[in-house]
């Protein structure tokens, strides 16, 4: 508080206005004078005192009256008044003062210590009060401030994740057609150049895909909505599977790539799959385009067991560049490579192993390299798995075999894309089903009104009318058979909001684009 306090000293008699100021002169205050209880009550409306001395006998209005007038005004309902009086001894000045609001009396003649002392008590009081007053108005303005960052940041957030959405959509549909015009192709028996060919068309959509996937993990990540689940698998047929995801890259580069499996490790583990899969991924996609010569050995030992508890480590070793000493820190940052040269040889976005890092530790684990520049280098992390009983999981392996038990399966596909209608269809017909195409959520709920389909395939994002839309008015009509009829979502996002949404809106489902045939399968299988 930078201004002086002030004090107003009512006195008709100038010189005992002056007696008082000069007593108080050291207290630095600012002093204010009025000659009569009018201007009092004037001055006292329109400035704010810290207090008031108010002389009692005054011609015209006295002190007592000034002071009740002066009550009146809400400003100055607490402000302190001290009398200066010399008849503060007699009961009735006593009774009337205290009821016309005054909070003490100062007697003449005046000493000045007592009157130092009772000022500087009230100019204390004053101070600090005026000290809360600028702290509360301080407070509310960082809270209101706090307020619209928190309202800025929110919108912000929400229209990264809009737009990291549209992406995820955008991107995602295409690639979804391009890489099952792949599948459906190699199910045409095609020559060994053409085959080559898909599998060129193959390993490039799923480079994109997995730069996708970066990207929209390290905003799910940096946003802490990250989730992990919990599902059975078979570790050796995935650690199988990402080796032959790697293995014409590492063919057309003359490069070795090994799997080394502790037999001691279970047939089956209980973890997250998916995660385990994107940080072996990175690690191995890593190690095969930083290695010229040599090749990769992919390592999983059995650490630690207890009961049902099993702790295993994985090493994933190669012989390419290595890192220099001094950069091994660096490259678990994010949009970071070891150096500029690096991302114009080799390219890549600088995400795959912050994100990697990120997602081990999130696990419990520890993401750890050792490298040497010129001669290679060894990532290796440890997470804990449940033990299952089973010594084989259920998979798409039978799927040859269950292809006619979707004869007869009436299907209702709503899409928009025209390459992803075509592509939906052709699975459909090879595994005899029945089908009907909507372009939109509009058609989608006229043909459900008029033909009792056994499921809907629905994509979200349509024109007219979406697949949230559609879905939600085909819940809403009476007849129970709308409310059971399944409605799988075919979505291209991968947020855990998007999702909850999926499941708000009633449907029963969902299946991430890209999908493969097997997913789509075994999507529409149990129904």
């Amino acid at each position: 508080m930078n201004k002086k306090p002030k004090i107003l000293i009512v006195d008709d008699r100038i010189k005992n206005i002056i007696v008082l100021e000069e007593m108080l002169i050291d207290l630095d205050i600012e002093f204010v004078r009025a000659s009569s209880g009018s201007e009092a009550i004037k001055l006292a409306h329109d400035t704010e005192f810290a207090m008031i001395l108010m002389d009692v006998h005054m011609p015209g209005m006295d002190g007592f009256e000034t002071v009740e007038n002066i009550r009146k005004d809400p400003h100055n309902e607490i402000m302190p008044i001290i009398y200066i009086t010399a008849f503060y001894h007699e009961d009735y000045y006593k009774v009337k003062g205290i009821k016309s609001g005054a909070v003490d009396f100062i007697t003449k003649p005046i000493i000045p210590d007592i009157l130092i002392g009772k000022v500087s008590v009230f100019m204390n009081l004053y101070r600090h009060r005026k000290s809360l007053e600028e702290e509360i108005i301080w407070r509310e303005r960082i809270e209101m401030d706090l307020k619209k960052a928190k309202e800025l940041a929110e919108d912000a957030s929400r229209a990264k994740q809009k737009f990291l959405s549209t992406m995820s959509h955008e991107i995602r549909t295409p690639l979804n057609a391009i890489i099952n015009t792949v599948n459906l192709l190699k199910d045409e028996h095609p020559h060994e150049e053409q085959i080559e060919s898909m599998d060129i068309l193959k390993f490039s959509s799923d480079s994109l895909l997995r730069i996708v996937n970066d990207i929209l993990d390290y905003s799910k990540i940096d946003a802490g909505k990250i989730s992990f689940e919990t599902v059975e698998f078979e570790l050796r047929k995935l650690i199988t599977g990402i080796k032959q995801s790697f293995d014409y890259e590492a063919n057309q580069r003359k490069l070795k790539i090994e799997n080394i499996i502790d037999e001691k490790i279970p047939p089956v583990v209980i973890g997250d799959s998916v995660r385990l899969t994107q940080i072996l991924i990175n690690l191995v996609g890593n190690a095969v385009k930083f290695t010229e010569k040599g090749g990769i050995i992919i390592e999983a030992n059995q650490k630690k067991k207890h009961n049902s508890r099993i702790d295993i480590k994985f090493r994933i070793t190669d012989t390419g560049i290595g890192i220099p000493k001094d950069k091994i820190k660096m490259v678990f940052e994010s949009f970071t490579q070891a150096s500029s040269s690096t991302t114009r040889q080799y390219g890549g976005t600088g995400l795959g192993l912050a994100i990697t890092h990120k997602l081990v530790e999130l696990q419990g684990g520890e993401l750890k390299l050792k490298s040497k520049e010129g001669e290679g280098s060894v990532f290796f992390f440890t997470l804990p798995f449940k033990i299952s009983s089973k010594s084989h999981v259920k998979d798409g392996g039978q799927l040859s075999s269950a292809l006619h038990s979707l004869r007869g399966l009436e299907v209702l596909v709503v899409e928009d894309n025209l390459v992803n209608q075509k592509i939906v269809s052709k699975y459909l017909t090879k595994w005899e089903a029945s089908y009907d195409i909507a372009e939109n959520g509009r058609v989608a709920f006229d043909k459900a009104l008029k033909k009792k389909y056994d499921l809907i395939l629905m994509d979200l994002h349509m024109p007219e009318m979406s697949g949230y839309e559609a879905t939600e008015k085909i819940r809403a009509e009476k007849d129970k058979y709308y409310q059971e009829l399944p409605i799988i979502a075919l979505t291209a996002s991968v947020f855990l909001e998007d999702r909850e949404k999926i499941f708000n809106y009633g449907m029963s489902g969902f299946i991430t684009k890209p999908f493969n045939p097997t997913e789509l399968f075994w999507a529409i299988s149990p129904f």
